[in-house]
């Protein structure tokens, strides 16, 4: 088949690293090349798509109409291109590439060493990195394609988002381990409501809920404090200064101390959906699918040895994992 295409791979990263870094100056030290030969470069490819791509100023450069469009699709042909790269790789059994995993304050202290112990081990060769996040700001870094992959809570309906449900999990209500409800098997929505409690601000997945149940009851929240740093939350519950509202793997370390206690709630029992977040229109590598399945299986482990409570809500032997066409 005939193609007429006048830019290559080098001319887009150049682009790229312009485009990012907002100077010639500082891409030149980000790529080590020299920047008459790094402009040459922008020149080549500005004159193959005859139209400019950036226009400069005293302090760098900003992208034009043209220039923006192309960066969109710059970005995804780069992450298309490295994506192949790995997986035509993987089928002589190397796993390569990037991944960049999301995940959740509350369930990363529980075992995402492990899984990141495990996987650096099985797959020497991919570069991983962490971020940790709540699970709006998780969502919206995948669907802009910051991160590859992320665990959160109760995934929205984005259309953009590709979600696989994890595991269902029962909430509890958390406080000083003296609290009066400390050694009750459980208590009651209805209770649970009449308390001090201590929650997220208004757009966190838990608050929303949690709003919602009162307004189903026609109470009010009697909210004591809004903390949404994930430290404070449990170390404030912990102090005496009100009660939160977590799963109980969020704070078992703190109960196997007697740090907190944790007591589910019930009529009705509260629950929160735990998922793994992709991108629909980002097909997920080969490393990344080697890192769902870590993570699915390190869940099952903890589920399995009641190290986590919930239900399972994906078959242990067939994830359902999306695969390449």
């Amino acid at each position: 088949m005939a193609t007429n295409i006048n830019v290559d791979v080098r001319q887009l990263n150049t682009f790229l690293t312009v485009a990012d870094t907002g100077s010639f100056s500082r891409a030149s030290e980000k790529l080590f090349v020299a920047q008459p030969a790094l402009s040459r470069q922008i020149r080549m490819l500005e004159s193959a798509l005859d139209v400019e791509v950036f226009v400069r100023h005293g302090r760098g450069v900003v992208l034009t109409a043209a220039g923006e469009l192309l960066y969109d699709r710059a970005r995804k042909l780069m992450q298309d291109l490295e994506r192949t790269q790995a997986d035509v790789t993987a089928v002589g059994g190397k796993v390569t590439g990037q991944v960049i995993l999301g995940i959740l304050p509350t369930v990363a202290h529980l075992f995402s060493g492990t899984i990141v112990e495990k996987y650096c081990q099985q797959y020497p060769q991919v570069d991983l990195a962490v971020k940790s996040a709540m699970s709006g700001t998780l969502q919206q870094m995948v669907a802009q394609h910051r991160l590859h992959v992320a665990i959160t809570y109760n995934p929205s309906s984005q259309r953009n988002l590709r979600c696989l449900p994890l595991l269902e999990e029962p909430l509890c209500l958390i406080g000083p381990s003296n609290s009066p409800f400390a050694e009750r098997s459980d208590i009651t929505v209805d209770e649970v409501l009449t308390l001090p409690l201590i929650l997220p601000e208004e757009k966190h997945g838990l608050r929303i809920k949690m709003e919602r149940t009162a307004a189903e009851r026609g109470v009010a929240l009697d909210l004591t404090l809004e903390v949404s740093a994930w430290p404070l939350l449990t170390d404030t519950a912990r102090r005496g200064l009100g009660y939160t509202i977590l799963p109980s793997a969020a704070v078992h370390e703190m109960v196997a101390r007697k740090e907190v206690a944790a007591t589910p709630i019930t009529s009705p029992e509260l629950t929160r959906t735990l998922a793994l977040v992709t991108p629909v229109d980002l097909p997920s590598s080969v490393a990344t699918r080697k890192l769902a399945e870590l993570i699915m299986d390190q869940l099952a482990k903890h589920v399995h040895q009641r190290l986590w409570k919930g239900r399972l809500l994906f078959d242990a032997n067939d994830p359902g994992l999306e695969k390449p066409e």
